[in-house]
């Protein structure tokens, strides 16, 4: 399926929930939203108001499975709990199967990425080892980057379509007054929002850039979720691939032409 401007935003989000336009670039949502816009501000409100809910509901329709694993600790030896745990917790995940959730496990999240399209050979090898490591919980952070990396991006074209067709004159001119923020000024360690105020990539871009290892980060917490950046490798990043001026390039080529000689 491709995108088509006047496509029902409906059929959009299953497309882009599915993944059947895995070539889709910015440009694209860009243009559909623009088609959105001419409906105004309601029509912008009420489109964001469907994808966030399509986003909520594709969350809680999964869970992670626990009861294999627990079943298998039990028959070792590793689990301190009772038969009578392993009964409540298989009912609990047939009762959630009953409702149509999906049940996680790092075997079925490997396969879905596998699916999807490892970013690159560094990325197959982080998620091979996670697999390995039964590390779910990262297992399941890299595919909902990128089950959900075009769908996030459509909400964010959305919510910047809706600051430009409803600007508050207020903001405008205490912002105009304000004098531009300084790299150093940013704190020390910061979230991913403050790396895409500081950087001025989109959070989809942020999130496919950590995951190819392309740019420097730290992931807190036992599960390793939660992205982090220190202030001075961010920077160091952005000014990594400097570019030389005409005198420079000229000086280059003149000591290459003595150094022939």
């Amino acid at each position: 399926m491709v995108l088509q401007n006047d496509m029902p935003l409906s059929d959009v989000i299953t497309m882009l929930l599915k993944g059947e336009e895995r070539e889709l670039h910015e440009r694209d949502l860009l243009g559909y939203v623009e088609n959105l816009s001419r409906g105004g501000k309601e029509a912008l409100q009420q489109a964001l108001k469907e994808v966030e809910t399509a986003i909520t509901g594709w969350d809680d329709s999964y869970f992670i499975s626990t009861y294999e694993k627990r079943v298998d600790e039990f028959k070792q030896g590793k689990l301190n709990r009772d038969e009578y745990y392993l009964e409540d917790l298989f009912f609990k995940e047939d009762l959630l199967i009953k409702e149509g959730k999906v049940g996680l496990t790092v075997d079925y999240l490997y396969d879905a990425i596998e699916k999807l399209g490892f970013i690159d050979g560094n990325h197959q090898d982080a998620i091979t080892s996670a697999w390995a490591l039964d590390d779910i919980e990262f297992l399941k952070t890299q595919w909902e980057e990128l089950s959900l990396g075009q769908i996030r991006a459509l909400l964010a074209i959305i919510k910047d379509a809706l600051k430009a067709v409803s600007p508050k004159v207020g903001n405008e001119v205490q912002n105009a007054n304000r004098p531009q923020k300084q790299l150093t000024e940013y704190p020390e360690a910061f979230g991913v929002d403050v790396c895409c105020e500081m950087t001025g990539y989109k959070k989809n871009t942020i999130y496919k850039l950590t995951a190819r290892g392309d740019l420097p980060c730290c992931r807190s917490g036992n599960n390793g979720r939660k992205l982090m950046f220190r202030r001075e490798e961010v920077l160091a990043w952005m000014t990594a691939r400097r570019q030389e001026t005409n005198d420079e390039f000229i000086t280059r080529m003149d000591e290459r032409l003595v150094a022939r000689k």
